[in-house]
């Protein structure tokens, strides 16, 4: 299963290629962009050289990376994104048997159910009081219902505080009703989020503060 998907990626990284968008009358510079002020942008190739490019406009998609939250403990633990699964899993000989799923949005109920549906037993926390908690109620309700019946375990109000590693045993440690409950598990999914990659590209220099993981504009 898991070199179907890395079948799957290599087969769609053409479309998403510098050739693609050359043919596509797009010039594509491969270098480390640098905003100098609100309308230059300077661009740093490997060999050490330098261009500058000037425009009415200037457009940041730089993408976003998975948000893992501080938690204590958890880099000693491990963890895996949605990002990194794919990759790590691949070096398992099975699918894992505990896996605990951090987060109740779309990524997390997507994954839960996969790997449910792939014999790992799931666990899913979520600190608000329903998962999908940006759609509307019958949504959450729904996608509720339909988790529960493929064997997921979902746990809402669950507030997650740290984790721990006793010997070979891996732990998360919640708060629900001002108690705390410990979960063992074999792999643990980080799907809380997602946020701007924003370093590095002078922004800072130029004032522009990230506001709640993202950048306020003015479009």
């Amino acid at each position: 299963m898991m070199q179907r998907v890395h079948d799957v990626v290599a087969e769609v990284a053409p479309h998403d290629s510098v050739e693609r968008y050359t043919n596509l009358g797009v010039e594509v510079l491969k270098g480390y962009g640098k905003l100098l002020d609100p309308w230059t942008v300077e661009v740093a190739y490997e060999d050490g050289t330098t261009s500058k490019l000037t425009t009415r406009s200037i457009v940041i998609a730089t993408g976003a990376r998975p948000f893992v939250p501080p938690l204590p403990g958890i880099e000693e633990s491990g963890y895996v994104t949605s990002d990194t699964l794919w990759s790590e899993f691949a070096k398992l000989d099975e699918t894992p048997e505990k896996l605990v799923v951090l987060g109740g949005g779309p990524i997390g109920c997507e994954l839960a159910q996969s790997f449910s549906r792939l014999g790992s037993n799931i666990i899913q926390i979520e600190m608000a009081e329903r998962i999908m908690i940006r759609e509307d109620v019958e949504v959450s309700e729904f996608a509720t219902d339909a988790l529960k019946n493929s064997g997921i375990t979902i746990l809402t109000s669950h507030q997650a505080l740290r984790c721990e590693r006793r010997e070979d045993k891996k732990f998360i440690i919640v708060k629900h009703d001002e108690q705390e409950i410990e979960i063992e598990y074999d792999q643990l999914l980080c799907a809380v989020g997602r946020s701007a990659r924003l370093e590095g590209y002078g922004l800072e220099e130029l004032g522009i503060e990230p506001i709640a993981l993202s950048l306020l504009t003015n479009t």
